[in-house]
């Protein structure tokens, strides 16, 4: 095969290529240096530490500016941090110093409360012997220009068969234009134990069934007669239950022969400062029922209720009620309850104070079959309203007593 003719035909003319004109170059473009990007690892690693030069000195700036830096915000936060200790520091020795106070003002209280209670039973011991000479004559009728001082002793004598005299009587203010009933009568005897032989001839009288014209009734404070008057509820209660129980010495005596203790006691302002501050938020829990306050001449009602079932149920919202601001400035806060466990019905009542009031409760609950609950009535005291109060009273307890029963 030929091969020198294909490789002649395949070579370039020497005459066709073109001579560089001197001080020309050839077609290869040369740029500026300068503007060339150095995409080298030496010009990258310079660019980084430059721009971590910049942060750092951004962040100093930051932490060390004059007016706004991170150390001078710094300073100032330890400084307010100061403070604030200081000022925690002396809220805590106020804090104790008031609790202190408080312990003291609560110990105060508790023993002003208790010689108030001590005073009360002294004041009612004097009235109580201010009136042993005395005797109430009820539902004798009046009669114009009557004269007791002779009338009476002349009528005792004739129905009792009892010779008495009298240092004074008189009739005790003026009847009611709203009621029939006339108004009691009381007589201060000159001899004490015509007192006895009295009240003694009345028993045997109606014993006989006899009529009289009168009934007599021993003028006592009406403290002592509403606890005596609780007293006998509370022994025909427990009667009821078939618990043959006694009266003696103005105590019941159960079947064994100890004391009856009430379920619920009555609980005095000393009491509910005594109350511990833990036990108070579980009190919370009870749920309970009110009724709107009802004010009638300067008197302010107000009811309060819940269910019960024992009676620690009901001593429980007892507590509950006055531990409450409201409730425990009031001057009167009757309790009254009835509950049924294991087959037998407990009720009982406090007056405190409105006398008479939880015995007319009480027989309201009985009449209404109202069971299984307990209320509060309490009573700002303003005018003398006279047996309009138990109405209100009623009133109230009904209202409550729907509202739990609804339930």
């Amino acid at each position: 095969m030929d091969t020198r003719s294909k490789t002649s035909k395949t070579m370039v003319n020497p005459e066709k290529c073109s001579q560089p004109t001197p001080g020309k170059s050839p077609n290869l473009r040369i740029t500026d240096k300068s503007k060339v990007p150095l995409d080298g690892p030496v010009e990258s690693l310079s660019r980084s530490v430059n721009t971590l030069k910049n942060n750092l000195d951004e962040m100093r700036t930051d932490l060390y500016a004059e007016e706004n830096g991170l150390s001078v915000q710094l300073r100032h936060v330890s400084e307010q941090a100061e403070c604030n200790y200081d000022d925690i520091s002396l809220l805590r020795s106020e804090n104790a110093q008031l609790r202190r106070e408080l312990d003291l003002l609560r110990s105060v209280i508790i023993r002003m409360d208790r010689r108030m209670e001590t005073m009360d039973n002294e004041i009612t011991d004097l009235r109580d012997r201010s009136m042993r000479d005395n005797i109430l004559i009820h539902n004798f009728p009046y009669t114009p220009k009557e004269d007791l001082s002779t009338t009476i002793p002349d009528l005792i004598k004739q129905t009792l068969g009892v010779d008495v005299n009298f240092i004074r009587i008189h009739r005790n203010g003026v009847r009611p234009q709203n009621s029939d009933r006339p108004v009691t009568i009381t007589a201060k005897l000159t001899d004490r134990s015509k007192k006895d032989e009295i009240l003694s001839a009345q028993k045997v009288k109606k014993i006989a069934k006899v009529s009289l014209p009168f009934y007599i009734t021993p003028q006592q404070p009406p403290s002592l007669v509403s606890a005596r008057n609780k007293l006998f509820d509370k022994s025909d209660s427990l009667k009821k239950q078939n618990i043959n129980v006694k009266i003696s010495r103005n105590n019941i005596i159960m079947p064994n022969g100890s004391k009856y203790r009430e379920e619920v006691p009555l609980l005095t302002n000393a009491d509910v400062l005594q109350i511990d501050p833990s036990k108070t938020e579980k009190l919370d829990e009870i749920v309970t029922k009110s009724a709107e306050p009802i004010k009638k001449n300067g008197s302010e009602f107000y009811a309060i209720g819940s269910k019960v079932n024992s009676g620690e149920s009901v001593m429980n919202f007892y507590q509950k009620v006055c531990i409450d601001p409201y409730v425990a400035s009031v001057d009167s806060r009757i309790l009254v309850y009835r509950f049924e466990e294991r087959g037998k019905v407990t009720e009982n009542y406090h007056d405190d104070g409105e006398h008479g009031a939880g015995r007319r409760l009480l027989k309201y609950m009985r009449d209404n079959q109202i069971v299984n609950a307990a209320f509060i009535v309490t009573r700002w005291m303003g005018e003398h309203i006279g047996p309009q109060r138990f109405t209100i009273m009623e009133s109230l307890v009904n209202e409550v007593a729907n509202q739990i029963l609804d339930e």
